[in-house]
């Protein structure tokens, strides 16, 4: 009897240890085809890297800038010069960057990849959209916005000429009662108007997490926006995503022979150096009157959402 017992359990023993061997291998087996299921997919969903797109601009404008970091009058006044080489480098090959006028300005804009609905942001209409309608004919798909406080032309050209929608006010930085430079009877008077956070702008009146298009010209209240697109600023703590922006940068506008708006200017070109999220182009030195500005094409080369629709 002992020793059928002890045989029993022998073969009981040996084919319960072939049991858990099997489900061991089961197991391995489905945890391999998985691995190669996830691996598969992975690298269909991963999203292209434009790091050399950002890469090349940086390369090229940091060296001819460098020796200028904290000299903020000879930046600003040298910027240009030294930057326009830049704007041919191969690496810029992957944007369809096409030209729009108006009346006394270029304004690019790169177009996308494929047919998607756009958005367009006009901050500062100034009594003209001659580039905005030169761009509808181009890409019908477009939903205009414009804001300027100045209602008078700027409304009846926004909405009636463009097919734009309209607010009646400045955007900016933040929302409050503040000074603004008005384009009114040919001619700029400086007023109290009514502004409103650009990143409240975007989010809770447009209801925008991308903006496509985005043309500032705002008379010297354009740096508290700029200083909103870096990683972490306001718009981008609101989840919304610029792709491109044409912008004009001023100086002296408010306080002449002001040292303010040269500084931040050139802290906000090396913030974008650092922030590898943006590369500046087309940028033109401008002397109206007793006025100085300069205009950039800013294009983002780091949000999925644009790179997939505006670079190849």
């Amino acid at each position: 009897m002992s020793h059928r017992y002890l045989l029993l359990n022998e073969v009981s023993s040996s084919s319960s240890k072939r049991r858990v061997f099997d489900k061991l291998i089961i197991l391995a087996t489905l945890i391999f085809v998985g691995g190669l299921i996830f691996t598969m997919f992975a690298k269909e969903e991963s999203p292209k890297n434009y790091s050399h797109v950002f890469n090349a601009f940086h390369d090229c404008v940091r060296p001819k800038l460098a020796h200028l970091k904290g000299n903020y009058e000879q930046f600003w006044h040298s910027f240009t010069n030294l930057t326009v080489g830049c704007d041919n480098l191969e690496e810029y090959e992957a944007l369809d960057i096409r030209p729009a006028k108006n009346r006394d300005e270029i304004k690019y804009v790169a177009f996308p990849r494929q047919a998607e609905h756009l958005t367009m942001v006009t901050l500062g209409i100034g009594h003209d959209v001659n580039a905005e309608v030169k761009l509808k004919e181009l890409y019908p798909n477009i939903e205009f916005f414009g804001a300027d406080p100045a209602s008078d032309i700027n409304k009846d050209l926004y909405v009636n000429t463009l097919g734009g929608k309209y607010f009646e006010y400045a955007v900016s930085g933040t929302s409050g009662m503040r000074k603004s430079r008005v384009f009114e009877k040919e001619k700029y008077e400086e007023e109290i108007t009514k502004h409103i956070g650009v990143d409240y702008f975007f989010k809770n009146i447009l209801h925008k997490d991308r903006i496509d298009i985005l043309w500032i010209d705002i008379e010297q209240n354009e740096y508290p926006i700029l200083e909103q697109l870096h990683s972490n600023g306001l718009i981008d703590k609101e989840g919304v995503k610029i792709c491109q922006i044409n912008v004009e940068l001023h100086k002296d506008i408010f306080e002449p022979n002001s040292e303010v708006e040269m500084m931040k200017f050139h802290d906000f070109v090396f913030k974008l150096l650092e922030d590898k999220k943006y590369i500046m182009m087309k940028p033109v030195y401008v002397k109206y009157r007793t006025f100085r500005f300069i205009r950039t094409f800013i294009v983002n080369v780091s949000d999925k959402e644009c790179t997939d629709l505006y670079l190849k």
